[in-house]
């Protein structure tokens, strides 16, 4: 099992150790505002209250244990180097520190964290790629054994209508969006046509690619 310690319960911190938990990971959630502390208290393995910038306090809770640090403490820069550099004189193998911005990083990578995250401006490029390459599948938050993946018509469903497949009830899918090319009439370039959300009229053609959600036991037959 992973062991995650997170320093910092702010939006970015909490969510993160949360999710980690509910994924399966053991985690230690770390805050000097027991506020904080206590809203993710039900959802993380352990959640403390003290004064991580102290390295008597990370090793009281056996922070060097951890597989991972991660720290995301908000505004108070001065705090996150020296915790950062506190869980890597610990021994924590990898550390994760989050940076405003390219100076902070900078910094936090020489006092040895070994990755720095920029929750905003990432999730801007991450947003402006999948934008880019029309994808949509990692903002949509499923629950755990189900997945959204994009998938070529198979050819026995081709030439029939939603309607008469009927994909949710026979094959366990949800249908999200249409992809098919066409050619130009004139030259050889080609378009997409997105037909999203279509009615139980629209007829899948062969070459058709199509947007669906579904169990990943069954989406791993569509490979």
């Amino acid at each position: 099992m992973l062991k995650v310690v997170v320093v910092g319960l702010g939006r970015f911190g909490s969510t993160l150790a949360v999710h980690l938990c509910r994924e399966g990971a053991e985690v230690l959630a770390v805050d000097r505002s027991t506020k904080l502390v206590e809203t993710v208290a039900e959802d993380v393995t352990v959640a403390v209250g003290f004064d991580a910038t102290d390295i008597a306090n990370l090793k009281a809770y056996d922070v060097a244990g951890m597989d991972v640090g991660v720290v995301a403490i908000g505004k108070n820069f001065e705090s996150s180097v020296l915790v950062t550099m506190h869980l890597k004189s610990l021994g924590v193998p990898l550390v994760y520190a989050k940076a405003l911005n390219a100076m902070q990083e900078s910094v936090l990578r020489q006092v040895g964290a070994d990755q720095v995250v920029k929750p905003e401006e990432d999730m801007g490029v991450r947003l402006a790629g999948h934008l880019l390459h029309d994808s949509v599948v990692d903002f949509v938050e499923l629950p755990k054994g189900f997945s959204l993946k994009r998938i070529r018509v198979p050819e026995d469903w081709s030439d029939q209508s939603l309607a008469e497949l009927g994909l949710l009830g026979k094959f366990h899918l949800n249908l999200v969006q249409i992809r098919r090319t066409k050619a130009m009439v004139e030259g050889e370039e080609t378009v997409i046509e997105k037909i999203p959300l279509p009615d139980g009229s629209e007829v899948l053609r062969n070459g058709d690619e199509i947007d669906v959600i579904g169990p990943d036991e069954v989406l791993k037959k569509y490979d």
